[in-house]
């Protein structure tokens, strides 16, 4: 059975991607350590404020996963995928706290504004807006974000992809 397409607030979407940015940006994921398992909690707020199954695996001490799926067809599952860590940064060389997240002349400032925090929170802002609009897919879609991307992922990617499979 179709479900019917509802209509997407895309005003709303995008106050909720400046906000969430912001909010995620806060949230230190210098690697090492990582300590992503701050985000994973940050994501399952989000995804159990809008009823939508996930799962989470964590690899090593502080050091989350997170993945939920939107069920679709038979065709090839698309991926949403986005690294949670970041790469250190050494306030010194910021003219801002670089987890403060400042907004500076219409851009936000902030370690992982760039890579990958901004992708991460896009994608997760469409994965939610299939969700809300309750499109028929012709495909699975999967919003998964990991741990350790800067050093190598074997933490992250790598280890989900080899300790939990059908996450994929």
């Amino acid at each position: 059975m179709l479900m019917a397409q509802q209509s997407v607030d895309m005003a709303k979407l995008q106050d909720e991607a400046v906000s969430r940015i912001e909010q995620y940006i806060r949230i230190n994921t210098t690697n090492p350590p990582g300590d992503e398992e701050q985000t994973v909690k940050y994501f399952a707020q989000i995804l159990t404020a809008e009823g939508i199954p996930f799962e989470t695996a964590s690899s090593a001490p502080g050091r989350g996963n997170i993945w939920a799926r939107l069920k679709g067809g038979s065709k090839p599952a698309l991926v949403l995928l986005s690294h949670m860590d970041v790469v250190p940064a050494d306030p010194k060389y910021w003219s801002v706290d670089p987890f403060s997240a400042t907004v500076r002349d219409g851009y936000i400032w902030g370690r992982g504004a760039l890579d990958t925090k901004t992708l991460g929170i896009v994608e997760l802002e469409a994965f939610l807006a299939l969700h809300r609009a309750k499109l028929p897919l012709d495909r699975d879609v999967i919003f998964m974000a990991t741990a350790d991307e800067e050093a190598g992922a074997a933490f992250g990617a790598g280890w989900v992809v080899e300790h939990h499979p059908e996450a994929f």
